[in-house]
């Protein structure tokens, strides 16, 4: 048994901050995107179904690997599942049993995370953090 849920068009202000945006509006698409994509922890979970041969996983192993509560956990998948990035099948068995699984939106995503981590490799973004005491101030 599969339980889908319906997604209701978000109406925010517009990059003007007096008009509601409507659906097709191109800075609201990509308002809805950072909105959607820059929650704690969503990109993390895209990455973990990109990055082994995918499949369908399980909420605690999810939870396992990424070290989040569960509450949390559960607010991001039920995020992605309405963003049609991840899947939810739900099977009626006991104990119940819930398979998440990524989706063609998410396997679009993949040269976005190569881009990335090809953008972070040129930028040494994986040096060692500056010391927290070691504050640059600027003239003036």
């Amino acid at each position: 048994m599969t339980r889908t849920r319906t997604r209701t068009p978000r109406r925010t202000s517009g990059p003007d901050g007096d008009k509601a945006c409507e659906d097709g509006d191109a800075s609201c698409e990509i308002g809805e995107l950072f909105h959607t994509l820059g929650k704690t922890y969503v990109l993390e979970i895209l990455h973990l179904f990109l990055q082994e041969g995918g499949g369908p996983r399980r909420f605690v192993e999810l939870q396992t690997r990424l070290k989040m509560s569960p509450n949390t956990l559960s607010d991001r998948l039920k995020d992605l599942v309405d963003a049609g990035l991840l899947s939810r099948t739900a099977y009626n068995e006991i104990p119940p049993r819930v398979d998440y699984d990524a989706t063609s939106k998410t396997y679009d995503l993949r040269p976005v995370f190569e881009s990335l981590r090809d953008w972070a490799g040129k930028h040494n973004l994986r040096a060692e953090p500056t010391p927290p005491n070691a504050v640059a101030i600027a003239p003036g």
